[in-house]
């Protein structure tokens, strides 16, 4: 398959398309696409193999940007989520009834992180939107770490990356229950 390396424009319009972006992070490689396109949103489950009950982690440009969706913050939960982010750091949030319902689970909570991370920073500026992140493997296997790997595994024509330096983390983001402040994943 011939690999699609797009640059940061290019990858704004991919995402925009409704294509799956595999993309850098603080840690690792992600695959990604619009939140708000079930189309795409369904895509990344059938790429990856992965269980329809196991959810994404949404990646926001800030807590204002999705702040429709969710449950109305307390002042400490908004203090608490200005210390940690931007970051490494995901936070499981109370949803509304707002939020479309291909992203809705079974706990009433979604997984949100503000990156820190450059590259993601500017494509979530240029996108205007959030988008899903998940990591780049089929389920339950191996995290692939380069995006010639990403491209060979999932061979799919809606699938290029954005061609950008991951950072130095070297594992998954940590995650945090917001209502209980509870370490889900260190």
């Amino acid at each position: 398959m011939q690999k699609k390396s797009l640059d940061i424009y290019s990858s704004i319009e991919w995402l925009s398309a409704g294509k799956i972006l595999a993309h850098p992070t603080e840690g690792i490689w992600g695959l990604g696409c619009d939140a708000l396109n079930k189309s795409s949103f369904s895509k990344i489950y059938d790429l990856k193999k992965r269980p329809q009950n196991k959810s994404f982690i949404l990646l926001i440009p800030s807590i204002l940007s999705i702040k429709k969706y969710l449950i109305a913050l307390s002042k400490e939960d908004l203090n608490f989520l200005n210390k940690i982010w931007p970051g490494h750091t995901t936070v499981l949030v109370k949803y509304n009834k707002n939020l479309p319902s291909h992203l809705c689970n079974d706990n009433g909570k979604i997984a949100i992180r503000v990156s820190n991370h450059l590259p993601i920073k500017q494509l979530l500026k240029g996108f205007n939107g959030f988008m899903i992140s998940t990591s780049a493997n089929i389920s339950g296997q191996k995290n692939l770490q380069n995006p010639n790997q990403i491209i060979d595994t999932f061979d799919d024509i809606d699938l290029a990356y954005y061609d950008a330096l991951s950072g130095e983390k070297t594992k998954p983001s940590s995650i945090i229950d917001l209502e209980s402040r509870k370490v889900i994943r260190e």
